[in-house]
């Protein structure tokens, strides 16, 4: 099934490639389908196209929709960074202070963040007071992926290398809201979700979801328990419409010079050459001669999730899967959507 939405107009050249858009990949519809549902959506200018395809729930036979909502995962991690670099335009942030300094006593880390009660443990290792928000953004910040259970320890030294992480994104978050007074949902909210009339985003469970929400599916194709995030985790547990997040896309792709849409790609790092991939301050970044797409990539128990956005063509995808195999549509989808060479296919994380 196919939707549109209100496009923008978009500065720059004109749409390359001739790949025809619509059908849905044959891991989805075709014999020993992989994938229960997708929803794809294609930006070609200022028009962005949205094609369901499949099942958000194969059982109750409901189909999926533009509508339909899904967990984010980790592209709630450009949303935070939207909300950060929106506070460093007013003067609240600064890119390179550490964010330790902002806070009145010694961070606390939650080691529960999945639970419905945070456990907390105090760092104390003096390698948090070199952790700024730009190395937050653009995984510089020495810190891991997470602690779950266990007290936060040091990976690596703040500013030597990229490591992924999304405890570094806990601390900012932490930050954001001290030194605004306002909760992260609020701040998304403010800062992110009105504007850009995101109406079906929220970083915490909605009851209104709760016809919407797809059932995420592990690799063979079975059902999972559903996680219902009901605190905040500014790295993961966005939830989101392909139509909603379609905007915060659209945004991407038409922000304004020196924006806080426009500084996300601000290259930071260079994550590996052998696969064409630095970073931004919230993304990865894609380099061509054209200039650099962005990406971002998102996994949760029974959802992956991906969008690549080339500003300097006008032109980028989208998708949302309910399925632990989302990411092997990666290959099709941005040959069909953003044909030509695509050296980050080639690196591990989008091989989970």
């Amino acid at each position: 099934m196919k939707f549109r939405l209100a496009g923008w107009l978009l500065a720059g050249c004109g749409w390359l490639g001739t790949a025809q858009a619509g059908e849905c990949p044959a891991a989805i519809v075709g014999k020993g389908a992989r994938v229960p549902g997708a929803v794809i959506v294609s930006f070609r200018d200022a028009r962005a196209d949205i094609d369901a395809c499949g099942m958000a729930d194969v059982a109750g036979q409901r189909t999926m929709s533009s509508e339909t909502v899904f967990q984010a995962a980790s592209l709630s991690k450009p949303v935070t960074a939207m909300i950060a670099l929106a506070l460093v335009d007013d003067g609240k942030l600064d890119l390179d202070r550490p964010l330790a300094g902002y806070l009145d006593g010694p961070y606390r880390h939650d080691q529960a963040l999945l639970g419905d009660q945070p456990v907390w443990d105090v760092v104390e290792d003096p390698r948090l007071r070199k952790v700024t928000a730009r190395l937050v953004l653009s995984h510089r910040g020495g810190l891991p992926n997470w602690a779950f259970g266990e007290p936060l320890r040091f990976a690596t030294e703040p500013g030597t290398e990229w490591k992924y992480s999304g405890e570094g994104f806990s601390l900012l978050a932490t930050v954001l809201e001290h030194i605004t007074g306002e909760s992260l949902p609020a701040l998304a909210t403010e800062r992110v979700f009105i504007p850009l009339e995101m109406r079906d985003s929220s970083f915490v469970w909605r009851d209104d979801y709760a016809d919407r929400i797809a059932t995420g599916y592990d690799k063979q194709g079975k059902p999972l328990d559903a996680m219902r995030f009901r605190r905040p985790i500014a790295a993961a547990s966005l939830y989101t419409t392909p139509a909603d997040y379609a905007r915060f896309v659209q945004a991407l792709l038409r922000a304004a010079p020196h924006s806080a849409q426009a500084r996300l790609r601000e290259r930071q790092v260079e994550v590996d050459a052998a696969y064409a991939l630095g970073w931004g301050l919230g993304v990865g970044l894609e380099e061509h001669a054209q200039g650099d797409c962005l990406f971002h990539h998102g996994i949760n128990n029974g959802f992956q999730s991906f969008f690549m956005a080339c500003p300097a063509q006008r032109r980028g995808v989208l998708w949302f899967t309910n399925s632990d195999n989302g990411l092997s549509l990666a290959p099709e989808l941005l040959e069909t959507y953003l044909p030509g060479p695509h050296p980050v296919l080639g690196w591990p994380t989008l091989h989970p």
